[in-house]
């Protein structure tokens, strides 16, 4: 939640500053490949998936917009939606980038919690690190790790941890030691109250007994942790999950998070593509052995909010998951979203004993190395593990296999691409393609049939004459001289924009257009900056785009009055002569008028 800061005050003033220092196309620049275009520029949008660049950035202005998916705002705003940061955090990455300093803050009461988090989990870690490192308590995880074979200084660079297993060293230590408070203690996640029957309860560490791994977001923060059973350290392990995670907070989302993303973020923008691995222990060896492109996700699916993340750093996934992610439904689900957000997804695939990444990393690096080289496309291993799983070879075994596969090959955006695999599936089967696009053709009716979400209505488009009052002011305003052109628009909207605008230039000399947008009410500026983020590349005769296109309006006025009046004097024919002649005499000179102007050149 955006905190409203009193116009006048220091923070207001030093957020202008800030603001004023920051160049918005440098700064989205450092994200996304931005093209000039006119006056501004333009990329795919980071926020939804699109062919045709419709995200335009605007150096005059200083803000960004999509005409897409209506993405826009400021500096501030795009490092709020593209790192997730929140309203404060943007501002300091922006202070920190420009040399001002801040001089005081004020915090929502949940930005005041995420931080509280953050540093209490900074604390956690750390003395999760030292007891793993140094003191005697840690013994058991020291050998543990090293019979997974991590080196001490993956260790130490990860900042791998140990709780122990009696569950109360780390509350002691925070309360006592840090002055966090039992309320800030339970909002971390990392404690459960253990009811006790004299002294009411107790906060307990829910990692207990386990080796830490500290979950960085992609800032580097540190948002929760994870705890793995170290065997043959707690009772009833059969009983126990052998991997734990905290639960959500204010600080920590499990469908946004992916393991490792803060280490390998500079390795996925360099290779443009991310090795995705199961859990904590094949992304680290595999790091250990040199490929450092790897990302850890929990399960075999994704969430959309995961893949958009990705989507910043890398154009291509390579999955190294267990071969069974083929037949799970979710899964297959998350690669279709992963797919349909432009992003290619291949299969890694091994033979030998190394049953995952982990193993083969640690017992072979080498060979990992060059496996993690060797992949093929998603739907090919859709097929070919379908077919092995089922069989191919009696009726019963091909639908099983249909049933399997063809869900997922129909949703695949390419018709080119989607009937090469259905040609694909059609050869693993022994059949005929028409065969397999006939199946398909049944699925999509049986769907079809299901009931459908009512769609929400589309908002009507302006018609051609708003659209050339928009064109026309946007070209009045990106000209040099926009006082010496005058027209009455008719839209409500842009009548006002055209009044404030001659109030403005009899105020002022210069002309600078961000100047004037900034004088408008809030709800007029966000309409005057989609007129001249929608119209950024004007031809380069302004003076001449004006005339032709103030023609056009109003030709096409005037087209309007002749029709309306049409209807007007076919009512007045029935009785009223003498309205009926005024109303032709209004036609006819109309009608003079838009002959003249269709003549001009």
């Amino acid at each position: 939640m955006r905190v409203r800061v009193p116009p006048g005050t220091p923070e207001m003033d030093q957020i202008a500053e800030i603001k004023a220092k920051t160049d918005i196309v440098e700064l989205i620049g450092e994200y996304l490949p931005l093209k000039k275009a006119g006056r501004n520029y333009v990329a795919l949008c980071p926020f939804h998936h699109e062919k045709t660049p419709s995200f335009t950035v605007s150096p005059e202005l200083q803000i960004f917009k999509c005409f897409g998916c209506g993405a826009s705002g400021d500096v501030i705003k795009f490092l709020q939606m593209y790192e997730q940061m929140d309203f404060w955090e943007a501002v300091e990455f922006l202070a920190r980038r420009v040399g001002v300093k801040l001089e005081r803050r004020q915090f929502s009461p949940q930005e005041k919690q995420r931080r509280q988090i953050y540093a209490l989990n900074q604390a956690a870690a750390q003395f999760y690190h030292f007891l793993l490192q140094k003191h005697p308590l840690g013994e058991p995880a020291r050998r543990y790790l090293q019979q997974r074979g991590l080196r001490p200084e993956t260790v130490e660079k990860f900042q791998l941890g140990f709780s122990p297993r009696q569950g109360t060293a780390l509350t002691q230590y925070l309360l006592q030691k840090k002055k966090f408070s039992p309320a800030e203690l339970e909002q971390s996640g990392i404690f459960f109250r253990l009811q006790r029957p004299v002294n009411g309860f107790q906060l307990f560490d829910r990692f207990h007994g386990r080796l830490v791994f500290p979950l960085y977001d992609h800032r580097g923060n540190i948002v929760s942790f994870s705890g793995r059973l170290i065997p043959g350290l707690l009772e009833n392990e059969d009983q126990r999950g052998k991997y734990i995670n905290g639960p959500e907070t204010l600080a920590y989302h499990k469908s946004r998070h992916l393991f490792g993303l803060y280490f390998s973020r500079e390795a996925l923008r360099q290779e443009k593509t991310a090795i995705i691995v199961e859990g904590e222990f094949d992304f680290l060896s595999s790091w250990q052995a040199g490929v450092q492109n790897v990302i850890a996700i929990k399960g075999t699916a994704f969430t959309s909010e995961q893949i958009q993340l990705l989507r910043r750093f890398v154009s291509r996934l390579n999955l190294a998951l267990d071969a069974d992610f083929a037949g799970n439904q979710a899964a297959l689900r998350s690669i279709n979203l992963a797919e349909n957000a432009g992003l290619e997804v291949h299969v890694i695939h091994w033979t030998g004993k190394a049953k995952d990444p982990d193993e083969l990393a640690r017992s072979d690096p080498r060979r990992w190395r060059q496996v993690v080289q060797k992949t093929v496309p998603v739907w090919d291993f859709v097929i070919q593990t379908a077919c092995q799983r089922f069989g191919t070879q009696t009726p019963a075994a091909k639908k099983q296999v249909l049933a399997a596969v063809l869900p997922f090959l129909r949703q695949i955006d390419n018709q080119v691409v989607q009937l090469d695999y259905y040609r694909r599936l059609a050869s693993a089967l022994d059949t005929e393609v028409e065969a397999i696009i006939a199946e398909a053709n049944k699925l999509a009716v049986e769907t079809a049939a299901r009931p459908a979400e009512k769609p929400v209505p589309a908002t009507p488009p302006p018609d051609r004459a708003t659209l050339l009052e928009e064109y026309l002011l946007a070209l009045i305003l990106s000209s040099p001289q926009p006082a010496r052109y005058r027209f009455r628009p008719h839209d409500f909207a842009l009548k006002r924009i055209y009044r404030q605008l001659r109030n403005f230039l009899k105020k002022r000399k210069a002309w600078r257009v961000g100047d004037f947008v900034q004088t408008l009410p809030a709800e007029l500026q966000t309409k005057i900056q989609d007129l001249l983020l929608r119209w950024h590349d004007l031809p380069a005769d302004l003076e001449r785009e004006i005339e032709k296109t103030k023609r056009e309006w109003q030709k096409l006025r005037w087209r309007q009055q002749l029709a309306d009046l049409s209807r007007q004097i076919a009512q007045a024919e029935k009785g009223d002569r003498q309205q009926l002649a005024a109303l032709e005499e209004k036609f006819q000179k109309i009608s003079q008028r838009l002959i003249a102007l269709e003549k001009e050149k």
